[in-house]
Parts: C-alpha cells; structure tokens; sequence
C-alpha cells in the first residue's frame, strides 16, 4: 500500500504532467495523445470547448501542489498510518470538464479505492487524467475502476446530481456512508464600492464554463440606486 507521502508525491507529478499539457496546447504543438481525448470530449459534448477544458486543466495543476496536499492532509493526521482501504463509489456529474476530479483526488489521496461512474457527458477526460497517474505511479492501477454499469461492491458513496437525483441517491445509498450534493446557487453581493478589476472577476465567475458550474454566480445583490449599467464590465480572456 502506498503511503501517505508516496500518494502525494504521484498527484504533484500529475500536476507538473498537466502543466506540461497546457504548454503544449499553449504553443500548439503536435497532436498528442491526450489532445486527441480533448478533441473527443468535445465532440461528444458541445459544452465542453477547448479553452473551457484547459481552463480546469489549470485549475487542477494549481491545486496540485506539494505545499497545498501537505498542508490539506495535516489536518487529518491518521492518514499516515496505513488503515483498510475501502471502495467510494463516486458519481459524477457532467455538468463542467473534470468536475469529478476532487473527489477522484480526495478517495485516492486518502487511501481509498475509487470507483467512479461517469457521467454520459464527461465519459473521456477523467479516465485520461488517471492513465497518467498510473503511469506515473503503477500502484494506483488496482485502486481506480470507472463504470458506466450500475456500480457494487462498494463501502460509502460520493453522490452529485440535482435535487431530483438527490432523492434518488437518497433511496438508494441510505444506508450506505454517504455525501449527496444537490443543487448549488452561486451568490454575489456588491457594495458599489468595487473595483473595475473585481468586476471583471466577478464577469468571469458568472461566465466562465458558461455558467454551468454550481460555483458560477447566479444572483447578484446590489445595494439601491446602484448603476446596473457598469459598461466598464469586461470579461478577459
């Protein structure tokens, strides 16, 4: 079994391997493999554009950092001794590119076995993500399993869709240990007081995967009188 700091060294390899992807796409090199499950996530799904791919690709590399893992995993010191590991089930949403990706991170970083059943609408990147952490790390090879079947065999489940399939979750995984995330409404509250920089950050919350992440803002408060015009508004890049 892996120990604790074997796992995190793997996942910050992971993260340079990703770096390195987003330098190629960045200097658009030759195909690579890995473009090329880029290019069918895309075609599957018309949601899932390129730059809104590498986008979450950058996301994920910034949050694999041996810094950010070790001072996450302090705060649960009993993952240094070696426990069981059981099988999550983890159903993912499909909703933005790699979504499932944390709790992909937090079963296998904590020494669990990871059973993951794909959303229909993000069947590619996820499954390409973990080739190269086994490769990196051949170990993780036995700990990782996706499905597109009816998942068993399982000890606790990790659960995300909307409050219809909450309620679904709800009747099947009760009695198992469970996380069931549900709907999430992303909220902000301006002062009239922001800056143009904020504002543009604020753009980007709102727009950024089209507005389809449950952490995109959905509803703005804003104080009375406030100038709802604000032309200086401008989403960068």
């Amino acid at each position: 079994m892996l120990s604790l700091d074997q796992r995190i060294h793997s996942f910050c390899q992971l993260g340079e391997e990703i770096n390195s992807l987003i330098h190629d796409f960045n200097e658009r090199k030759s195909a690579t493999g890995f473009s090329e499950v880029v290019q069918k996530a895309m075609a599957h799904n018309p949601w899932f554009t390129e730059q809104n791919i590498y986008l979450m690709l950058s996301s994920i590399a910034k949050m694999l950092d041996r810094n950010k893992l070790e001072h996450l995993t302090q705060s649960y010191p009993e993952l240094k001794h070696s426990t069981a590991p059981k099988t999550v089930a983890v159903i993912m949403a499909g909703n933005i590119p790699l979504v499932g990706f944390q709790d992909f991170l937090h079963v296998l970083l904590t020494g669990h076995r990871f059973l993951g059943k794909l959303s229909h609408q993000d069947r590619f990147l996820l499954p390409a993500i973990a080739a190269l952490l086994i490769k990196i790390e051949p170990a993780f090879e036995s700990e990782i399993q996706f499905t597109d079947q009816t998942i068993n065999n399982f000890d606790a489940v990790i659960a995300t869709g909307s409050d219809n399939s909450g309620r679904y979750f709800d009747y099947y995984f009760g009695n198992y240990p469970h996380i069931i995330r549900r709907n999430r409404h992303g909220v902000a509250i301006l002062t009239g007081n922001e800056s143009t920089a904020s504002l543009s950050d604020l753009g980007l919350d709102v727009f950024s995967f089209f507005g389809l992440g449950c952490r995109n803002v959905s509803t703005i408060f804003i104080p009375e009188g406030y100038n709802t015009v604000m032309p200086y508004l401008i989403v960068s890049d």
